[in-house]
């Protein structure tokens, strides 16, 4: 068992999320909801410092200067960061970019479209006290991911990339997302499970809570883009492909290719495509200790918004 890389409030932190197309006004509330939380683990020990990074995909930055997305007065992060990539990296390729100055013990990742509860980094860290756990996961209001996790232990087959923190032994070990892969969806599924196989446990922690802007549709279906569509069809293939379920990934490829949408069809001819030129992912964990599909998810579900 590895020996625990933090203690109490010897704990640093660095606070990231990716920006693409925000309202500023949308970033400094996401900021002082970060701020407050902060400011809170800081004041009861649990951390010993914070930092905040914030990496812009914008076609035009967001701000000309960290200090514009954050609210007027005394804040309680050490360094504030703003890069501005000039191309759109997606979630995964712009938190890795912020992952490379990344030295503090822990990173929470989290979304600009959250507000984080004023308990959440002291709670998340707390999560961290066994030393086998890499990984803690957040609980989202007012919709909760519906995935099922251990009531007793927390643990959970993946995180969300919507607000997680994860220590920085984690990043060392299995390096960040594969954003060569999974541009927008399907990268924390990926991000959890290959930290799964490296030895490290992945949990949710109930206690806590972020606010995370989603709403659903008249039938019970979380609202998506048009992008996070073709990306969720991407990974429904390219995750059953990468975890040793070649069987799986082809079903759900030939029924990319059956569908009456457009861009289902789409998605499926380049899919096909990569398959005939050899270029899917090399297959791991044969074994299946860690890729789980049920159904169309990555995990067994407690619930349906859609249920009756």
């Amino acid at each position: 068992m590895r020996e625990p890389d933090v203690s109490g409030g010897s704990l640093s932190l660095r606070v990231q999320t990716v920006l693409y197309e925000v309202a500023p006004s949308d970033v400094v509330r996401f900021a002082a909801g970060v701020s407050a939380a902060c400011a809170y683990a800081l004041g009861t020990g649990a951390i010993a410092s914070a930092e905040l990074a914030i990496g812009d995909s914008s076609p035009e930055p967001t701000a000309r200067r960290a200090e514009e997305l954050l609210a007027p007065g005394p804040h309680p992060f050490a360094r504030v960061t703003y890069l501005h990539y000039g191309a759109n990296l997606g979630s995964a390729g712009g938190q890795n970019r912020l992952f490379e100055d990344a030295a503090a013990d822990a990173v929470l990742v989290t979304n600009p479209d959250t507000y984080a509860s004023p308990h959440l980094v002291a709670e998340l860290v707390a999560g961290l006290a066994e030393p086998d756990v890499g990984i803690v996961e957040a609980r989202q209001l007012p919709l909760e991911h519906p995935k099922a996790h251990d009531p007793a232990t927390g643990d959970v087959s993946w995180a969300s990339g919507s607000c997680f923190l994860v220590r920085r032994a984690v990043l060392q070990a299995i390096g960040g997302f594969d954003a060569d892969l999974f541009f927008l969806h399907g990268d924390d599924v990926d991000f959890s499970w290959r930290a799964r196989l490296a030895g490290w446990r992945v949990v949710h922690r109930p206690s806590a809570r972020v606010f995370h802007d989603k709403r659903l549709d008249d039938t019970g279906v979380i609202r998506a883009g048009e992008r996070e569509l073709e990306q969720s069809a991407m990974a429904s293939v390219l995750l059953p492909w990468r975890y040793s379920r070649q069987d799986l990934a082809l079903e759900r490829l030939a029924s990319l290719e059956a569908a009456p949408d457009e861009l289902s069809r789409a998605v499926a001819a380049e899919l096909r495509a990569r398959v005939e030129a050899g270029g899917m992912p090399e297959p791991i964990d044969p074994e299946h200790r860690v890729g789980e599909f049920v159904g169309d998810d990555y995990a067994l579900h407690r619930f349906s918004y859609a249920d009756p």
